[in-house]
């Protein structure tokens, strides 16, 4: 069973971001929550925790959202055809970060969704909002970001971007594993950089890469070009018309890697592509 939290703030972007879990990891052996927070609502006081006047809205809150929680479901099993037992809704008192990885601990969850509100072209541009600070907490889940409205035209072709240098989280892979079997999808490896450039660490990585996803084919492509390495990634991402990215999010990465979280922050989204933000560290560690 696997277990998927989608976090909701009601708007048509978290709806589009639902619709598309659903469609992605279809009704066979899947469970998804529907979880409203509405911690972020009430205004903590510096000097006294919650003021009293705050205190008092939480009833109303909870309602509404319970409300809202309702029509969603109604919503999402009349659109996706799943019955109703494959969704359960949640109103949580909680912020959204802490909310998130409490309902990831209680409710075993395997991965979380949420879509994001239209802007620029730059997940640097919209920092500060729902999506970055749940990308900055280091999930130890992966974190499927939806970009805008984005609908399911299936899945074909899926890039991974890597540097190759740091031991991957097979853990975490496996939901990618999943994704590309279900959908009889292929994986291309994306490096930026060149081949005559890759170490005997880096070739050893690739083939335990390959090796882990088994019946899944695998591919390595090397990209360069002169400009930043988020740019370089989503310009493959876009000319090679992949469906959807999956890239490692070091939070406090180690000297010289790449794919640090401000590589991530700056990935390119302006034709609307999934994002699939890995752990690169063990739910155990």
């Amino acid at each position: 069973m696997k277990n998927i939290l989608i976090a909701t703030d009601f708007s048509k972007e978290a709806y589009c971001a639902l619709h598309y879990a659903t469609q992605l990891f279809g009704e066979k052996e899947s469970k998804y929550y529907i979880a409203y927070f509405i911690g972020d609502k009430i205004h903590a006081s510096v000097y006294s925790g919650i003021k009293q006047q705050e205190f008092n809205k939480v009833p109303q809150l909870i309602q509404d959202s319970e409300v809202n929680n309702t029509a969603t479901l109604h919503r999402i099993v009349r659109d996706s055809g799943f019955s109703a037992g494959h969704f359960e809704t949640i109103s949580s008192e909680n912020k959204l970060g802490v909310g998130i990885k409490e309902l990831i601990a209680s409710r075993q969850i395997d991965v979380v969704v949420m879509g994001t509100k239209k802007h620029d072209g730059l997940l640097e541009s919209i920092t500060g909002t729902h999506t970055t600070r749940i990308i900055d907490s280091s999930l130890p889940v992966p974190l499927l970001v939806v970009p805008r409205e984005l609908d399911f035209t299936g899945l074909r072709n899926i890039a991974f971007a890597s540097e190759l240098i740091y031991d991957f989280n097979f853990e975490a892979l496996e939901l990618l594993k999943d994704i590309a079997l279900s959908h009889g999808a292929r994986i291309c490896l994306v490096h930026d950089g060149d081949e005559t450039e890759m170490s005997q660490r880096q070739w050893r990585n690739y083939n335990a890469f390959k090796t882990f996803f088994g019946e899944v084919p695998v591919g390595l492509e090397f990209y360069h070009s002169h400009h930043e390495v988020s740019y370089t990634i989503s310009s493959f991402v876009k000319e090679k018309k992949m469906d959807m990215l999956g890239i490692g999010y070091y939070k406090h990465s180690p000297g010289g890697s790449i794919f640090r979280e401000a590589v991530v922050k700056k990935i390119d989204r302006h034709l609307s592509f999934p994002l699939l933000v890995m752990p690169t560290q063990s739910r155990s560690e």
